[in-house]
């Protein structure tokens, strides 16, 4: 009956710690409580110290999904970086579409894989595709998508929001814009 109770006490244990850490990751993964799909929480401001190559406890963006404004896009090494910062979306019902609030923590330096999948939609890749709407992400090249970055009004490009998705070493492996017209 003893080693009965200790088992039963023992799960209980081990199902609350589960629990802890399931609630704990499901926070750190949204943003601070929110969801992926509608507005982002703004996170705390990431230390410029994050690259890429650090391992994934040392990564605040190892295996999550992000809302970020950017402040510019380069290429270094045969890599393509972003300088980013933690946004929020928002969904303005009076025009169905989205806005966008830029956060105000520091811009960190983030790596894309080499094999990172690109989608763009207006006003990051320009409304001239025929046969399709502004909202339509369509996918580019990283190449592409810097060049087109680069080329943006600076008022624009501030107001640009991108969903980013990380994996497991802190490398964004998709990077899709917000449709704005």
């Amino acid at each position: 009956m003893h080693a009965s109770r200790h088992r039963a006490g023992s799960a209980l244990l081990t199902f609350a710690a589960f629990a802890a850490f399931a609630a704990f990751g499901a926070l750190a993964l949204t943003g601070c409580g929110g969801t992926t799909e509608g507005p982002a929480a703004t996170a705390s401001p990431v230390p410029a110290t994050a690259t890429a190559t650090a391992p994934a406890a040392e990564n605040p963006f190892a295996g999550t999904k992000r809302f970020v404004t950017t402040g510019r896009a380069w290429t270094e090494g045969g890599l393509t970086k972003l300088s980013v910062r933690s946004a929020e979306k928002k969904v303005n019902t009076r025009f169905d579409t989205w806005e966008i609030v830029p956060g105000t923590g520091e811009f960190v330096t983030v790596t894309l894989a080499e094999d990172a999948r690109v989608l763009l939609t207006v006003p990051i890749r320009g409304d001239d595709v025929p046969g399709t709407s502004g909202g339509e992400p369509l996918p580019a090249s990283q190449a592409e998508f810097v060049t087109l970055l680069t080329q943006l009004d600076p008022r624009t490009r501030e107001g640009a929001g991108f969903d980013l998705s990380f994996d497991g070493e802190g490398r964004v492996i998709r990077v899709q814009s917000l449709y704005k017209p």
